[in-house]
């Protein structure tokens, strides 16, 4: 395939018809097997766009849901969902582009890190606290579980996690004594949730999909096929496991964003879903010969046995 060739083919009639003659500006995803983006230029408006196609249908639903009735409150921080398609294998979708550089691959001073950090706990804020759902799981483009088996009782919905995942893992034998007992600890203390509410979450917002432009200003997130209505705190999972214990102060301005009370009184919940997360990038991990997934699930582990998660 062309470095700079749309697959499939038939959307370059499709996107022309749209926002008229493009150019090809770059192909991000060249040797990614499960989405397609390409940066495109249209001269008649000026503008640039992403197109981004899709082989797993229940990643392109979820995102497309979340464009059209989650994210569009957090505009300028977030794209502009132009159209989604659906044709005879594929998915995608056309987005506005926003400015900036993925923030991971970037070299921020800490007053910029800090800042950055601080936007994206008011942006996650403001996502949880815009509207409640009846069922946690991902919805499809039209709002309907995707999950045939999709849970409206938070203890069950978060417990049932952890027990899938603590099996699989004892099936493969793969998690040490202590890491066993966290995993019991977790499922039998999933009460904690009692009285949670389904909310838009994403699993994967971490400085891998925020932006930030040259000034090292904050302006924008991106990725939303990760998104679904899922437990609050779940979203701070992959930071706690990948971003805070290399960077306390990231941590404490992000919660300075969001609201630092959530520490407390959520404490315990932030604690499960954190478990949940590290049990899962273990068999994630050994499943898929991730030696480095399964690095980032025994850290957290061995950090949650050491309380040291909020340190």
């Amino acid at each position: 395939m062309n470095q700079l060739e749309i697959v499939p083919i038939e959307l370059y009639e499709i996107v022309q018809s749209i926002i008229g003659p493009f150019q090809i500006v770059a192909n991000y995803r060249l040797r990614n097997i499960r989405t397609g983006v390409w940066k495109l230029y249209s001269s008649n408006a000026d503008n640039y766009y992403y197109l981004k196609t899709y082989t797993r249908k229940q990643r392109w639903h979820p995102e497309v849901y979340a464009y059209r009735n989650w994210i569009p409150h957090l505009k300028p921080y977030v794209p502009k969902l132009i159209q989604a398609f659906e044709g005879d294998g594929w998915q995608a979708i056309l987005i506005t582009a926003l400015d900036g550089t993925v923030m991971r691959e970037t070299k921020l001073d800490a007053a910029a890190v800090e800042a950055a950090y601080r936007r994206a706990g008011e942006l996650t804020r403001s996502i949880h606290r815009s509207r409640t759902g009846e069922w946690f799981g991902r919805p499809d483009k039209d709002g309907n579980p995707i999950e045939l088996y999709h849970h409206s009782d938070p203890v069950e919905y978060v417990s049932n996690a952890i027990s899938d995942l603590a099996i699989k893992c004892a099936q493969n034998g793969l998690l040490a004594p202590p890491e066993a007992e966290l995993a019991e600890w977790a499922s039998q203390h999933a009460s904690a949730f009692e009285h949670s509410k389904p909310v838009p979450v994403s699993w994967d917002s971490t400085p891998g999909n925020w932006l930030v432009n040259d000034a090292g200003l904050f302006t924008g997130m991106i990725d939303f096929e990760n998104m679904l209505w899922g437990i609050d705190v779940d979203s701070f999972s992959i930071l706690f496991e990948r971003y805070f214990a290399e960077d306390e102060s990231a941590m404490k301005a992000f919660f300075a964003g969001y609201g630092p009370e959530i520490l407390q009184e959520k404490n315990t919940q932030i604690k499960i879903c954190c478990i949940k997360m590290a049990i899962g990038d273990i068999y994630w991990g050994t499943q898929n010969n991730s030696p480095r997934v399964c690095e980032y699930g025994r850290g957290l582990l061995n950090r949650i046995n050491n309380n040291k998660l909020f340190d």
